[in-house]
């Protein structure tokens, strides 16, 4: 084999072992956020949650849990298994409702902190988020907020 040959197959060899691992999966914490709050005619919210997967893979989302607070003031937790998967970088949403006594601020915008975790079943993992926002009327909308 002469020299030339020999270098050509290190060369082939040598960049094909460099695409043998595939695209790296980079994990990065995910998070949720309110979409929307519409309060019910029975004075339960219907929420709707944004989910975001910062993840480069997709991901199953297996469950959430979050501490509401309106203005400080505690609205309650709320406790749902989106059953759920979303491509990486991307994101997706999910409803849930909540039962509360809390009435929300006769201010025409409110801020808002969802507090908790949301865990994923593949891969097995777990993320603590902190969403801090405000929600604002939707105009011709009667108690729905965004």
């Amino acid at each position: 084999m002469s020299l030339r040959n020999l270098l050509a197959s290190l060369i082939f060899a040598s960049l094909l072992c460099a695409c043998a691992g595939g695209p790296v999966r980079k994990v990065h914490p995910s998070t949720a956020s309110i979409q929307q709050l519409s309060v019910l005619a029975d004075g339960s919210w219907k929420l709707v949650l944004s989910i975001q997967n910062f993840s480069t893979f997709s991901m199953h989302f297996s469950a959430l849990k979050a501490k509401l607070t309106i203005d400080g003031k505690d609205a309650g937790e709320i406790t749902i298994a989106p059953d759920l998967d979303i491509v990486g970088n991307s994101g997706d949403v999910v409803e849930a409702a909540l039962k509360t006594s809390l009435k929300l601020p006769a201010s025409s915008e409110f801020a808002y902190q969802l507090k908790g975790s949301i865990d994923t079943s593949e891969p097995n993992e777990s993320f603590k988020f902190d969403t801090a926002s405000r929600l604002s009327p939707v105009p011709g909308v009667a108690n729905t907020y965004r």
